[in-house]
């Protein structure tokens, strides 16, 4: 049989490819095929999105790890990750806006940088995703990790507090009264779980590199913000 993936021939008894693993025997796409690849990307033992995300929220930095070193099967593929978990959040947010957020007790600029912000969030995440994998190689450079395995890293991470996000929007929508209070604890839970994601990455357990986290986080607000500002102030100019 020859392999409709890599071309190459296979013997009659093998169920998969043995040059790139790709199962045998495959006939036209149809519904219930879908539905399988569907239930297998979020339910796979090995590589699905359940199990990532169960291994994301304890061991973040670990998994990030084993992922560059070669362990690419046993894991769902990062950059995929974080565009679901943004195409997902951007839905929430849609949502929380019209649930959630009175815009009547916003002052009138500031509610149109905010609705600027939520309208182009997808945006500006993957526009700071290449950002944040810099700040961490160049605070954490010389621990042998390249710029493309931190922006690896910077996926799994940002694909994860998309996800965080999500269910801080549910909460939102649900307890609306509770915005404040809820944000404050959900944002120290989230900077928290960042910080162990990065000693976990680093294996590093130091005072000195949880300052430099401090740092990167404070830094990668502040760039974020000045892009949002900055670009709003463009938008306003060209296209208002």
């Amino acid at each position: 049989m020859k392999c409709k993936n890599c071309n190459n021939i296979v013997g009659e008894t093998h169920s998969y490819c043995p040059y790139c693993g790709q199962k045998m025997g495959l006939g036209r796409l149809n519904f219930k095929q879908l539905l399988k690849d569907l239930w297998i990307s979020f339910t796979n033992t090995d590589q699905g999105i359940l199990h990532l995300i169960k291994h994301l929220a304890y061991r973040p930095g670990e998994v990030a790890r084993e992922y560059i070193s070669g362990r690419r099967k046993s894991y769902f593929n990062p950059f995929n990750y974080l565009l679901i978990t943004v195409a997902i959040a951007l839905y929430f947010i849609a949502q929380f806006e019209v649930i959630a957020l009175d815009y009547s007790k916003i002052e009138s600029d500031d509610k149109e940088l905010l609705q600027f912000a939520f309208r182009y969030f997808n945006v500006f995440i993957l526009l700071m995703w290449p950002i944040h994998g810099f700040l961490i190689w160049l605070f954490f450079k010389g621990r042998e990790t390249n710029y493309v395995e931190n922006l690896t890293f910077t996926a799994y991470l940002s694909g994860q507090t998309m996800l965080y996000y999500i269910l801080a929007l549910a909460l939102f929508m649900m307890l609306p009264s509770l915005l404040t209070t809820l944000g404050t604890i959900i944002g120290l839970l989230i900077s928290i779980w960042y910080m162990l994601a990065i000693l976990q990455f680093y294996q590093t357990k130091s005072f000195w590199s949880i300052l430099k986290i401090i740092l990167i986080i404070t830094l990668t607000n502040m760039i974020s913000q000045g892009i949002i500002f900055m670009t709003f102030q463009w938008y306003r100019t060209w296209f208002v």
